[in-house]
């Protein structure tokens, strides 16, 4: 006989929206930080055609090195979270059997914290740079 308890099917499904979710918010940060990375290309490219001269750099255009870095390291984080998501789900499912309850709040401040990290440092490069 199997030390496993049947999952309640309600249980099951809030921890699938709740991965969706996860893996949701992975995506999103993958795409804000291509985005962020590849702004630069844009300034570029808008900078040439406005004034007409080639290779020359801007003023706006001398932070590309923060965009760049910055799209990277939220690319990562994405990457990252994506990752952690499945282990999230494995681990809530082998709780779910054992019929424990737990919480995971700290994936959850982290992951708020990440985000409003994100949204300063780029409130902030609108605002200085």
């Amino acid at each position: 006989m199997s030390n496993k308890h049947p999952i309640d099917p309600k249980d099951l499904m809030a921890v699938e929206r709740a991965t969706t979710g996860l893996i949701g918010t992975a995506i999103s940060l993958i795409v804000l930080g291509f985005v962020v990375e590849k702004f630069e290309l844009f300034l570029h490219i808008m900078s040439l055609g406005i004034d007409g001269k080639k290779h020359a750099r801007l003023p706006q255009l001398s932070h590309i090195d923060f965009y760049n870095y910055l799209g990277i390291g939220i690319v990562t984080a994405g990457i990252i979270l994506s990752l952690y998501t499945y282990r999230y789900y494995t681990r809530w499912i082998g709780a779910l059997e054992r019929q424990e309850i737990t919480t995971d709040k700290p994936v959850y401040f982290w992951l708020a914290i990440f985000v409003a990290l994100i949204g300063v440092v780029l409130l902030a490069s609108m605002l200085v740079i």
